[in-house]
């Protein structure tokens, strides 16, 4: 349970930055932010183990290749999709383009990690 809350906590933090730092990040509402850190804690609670595995499996050539350092990146496709999926169910939070989707995924795993080091 206080990993959630650290998890919804570091989305919603992360998801408030993004909004000031990336030009493609929209929120309509400030308390959209709440709803936009529930929702994407809510898909990562239900479906992270799916798209994990989605993504582990589709990494493996690229892993093979690289000897495992593909590997590195597999927290921050993971926060992509979810962050891309929380984008298409909520009406009030919009992210356009590619570049605004990958820095506020990477905003939500730098977020992810720092927060339970501070706490």
């Amino acid at each position: 349970m206080k990993t959630l809350i650290i998890q919804a906590l570091a989305a919603g933090l992360a998801v408030l930055v993004g909004t000031k730092l990336m030009p493609g990040v929209r929120i309509r509402k400030t308390g959209t932010t709440l709803v936009v850190a529930a929702v994407f804690t809510l898909l990562n609670l239900l479906l992270g183990w799916f798209v994990k595995f989605l993504v582990a499996v589709a990494l493996l050539p690229a892993a093979v290749l690289t000897l495992g350092l593909a590997y590195l990146f597999f927290g921050l496709l993971v926060n992509t999709v979810l962050l891309w999926a929380t984008d298409k169910l909520i009406d009030d939070f919009e992210i356009r383009g590619l570049g605004s989707l990958f820095g506020t995924a990477a905003l939500i795993s730098f977020a992810g990690w720092l927060l339970p080091r501070i706490l």
